[in-house]
């Protein structure tokens, strides 16, 4: 993680600017939430709505489509330059090792570290640590706020998340411990791959590549075996997590609607738990792959990090 660390750092004005503008996007569909909600209960109240009301959220919403836009850019950006920071940060390491360096480097460790452990890093980086990140400030933005209009519904229809929380856990360890013997495997089959590029001579002389082409069939089939039992054990597990995490919306429209009935809350109150309800449970629901795969990503970080250079 130090290295991951070391990346942010450089880079710490880019992530700053991103995680304030999903600070922003947040609070203004906080904002566009409350605007409808005032509506769904002039509606409900069959009062006139008046003109500046709508004015404000037809705004309203037009900031929220602009903000939204621009986290999308800007966490585009900054993950492709910490990706770019990555690969010349390799480069660099490569290019100042010394001729006696060179001549004891692993052929095959260094292959893979360019072709998957950066491939896969750079992917999961673009993919998945600022959408994580994003997820979780709206995540803490909406569920602060439903707790701020009615403590008793937000809690009372978040009480299947402790459930779901212990389920993440332990999905998470069945998850990362499937990723790890794929990269286990991925490691041994590079492994041949080196002993095939310093010792291809000699298998040439002896004829010896009949014998090196089964063995290496053999962790090659290892290699897809557990690679494909990866994807299917976080396929099954993220269907049961998908399934999980719809109980708080069913509880929401079941509480919520008892509150409505007995004028607790309002209409457009409720609209509001059932509008924010989705981030809540969104967050929850990929929680088990998210964690499985940056187990896999910090192994790759660990691997890496020894061979990389940041100014």
């Amino acid at each position: 993680m130090n290295l991951l660390r070391q990346m942010f750092y450089k880079r710490k004005t880019l992530v700053i600017f991103t995680l304030g503008l999903s600070i922003l996007e947040i609070s203004f569909s906080l904002f566009w939430n409350s605007q409808v909600s005032t509506l769904v209960n002039l509606i409900t109240a069959r009062l006139t709505i008046p003109a500046f009301l709508i004015l404000k959220a037809v705004i309203t919403m037009g900031f929220c489509a602009g903000i939204s836009y621009g986290v999308g850019v800007s966490t585009g950006w900054t993950a492709e330059t910490m990706t770019h920071d990555l690969r010349m940060g390799y480069a660099r390491y490569c290019i100042k090792l010394s001729p006696q360096e060179m001549l004891h480097i692993n052929s095959g460790e260094y292959l893979s570290k360019l072709q998957n452990e950066i491939s896969e890093i750079t992917g999961y980086l673009s993919s998945s640590v600022f959408p994580i990140i994003c997820d979780m400030i709206r995540f803490l933005g909406a569920f602060s706020f439903m707790v701020w209009l009615n403590p008793k519904l937000a809690f009372g229809t978040q009480i299947p998340v402790v459930f779901i929380m212990g389920y993440t856990v332990i999905t998470s360890k069945v998850i990362g411990n499937a990723a790890l013997k794929s990269q286990q495997a991925n490691e041994k089959m590079n492994g041949y791959l080196d002993t095939l590029i310093s010792a291809f001579p000699v298998l040439k002389l002896f004829q010896a590549s009949s014998y090196f082409i089964s063995s290496y069939s053999k962790v090659l089939q290892q290699w897809e075996n557990n690679n494909v039992k990866e994807e299917r054990v976080r396929a099954k597990l993220m269907t049961l997590s998908a399934l999980i995490s719809s109980l708080p919306l069913v509880i929401l429209f079941l509480l919520g609607g008892y509150y409505v009935i007995h004028e607790e809350i309002s209409l457009g109150t409720l609209y509001i738990f059932i509008n924010l309800s989705g981030i809540v449970s969104s967050a929850m629901m990929n929680m088990p792959g998210r964690i499985g795969a940056f187990r896999r990503f910090t192994v790759n970080l660990a691997r890496l990090k020894s061979s990389v250079i940041l100014d």
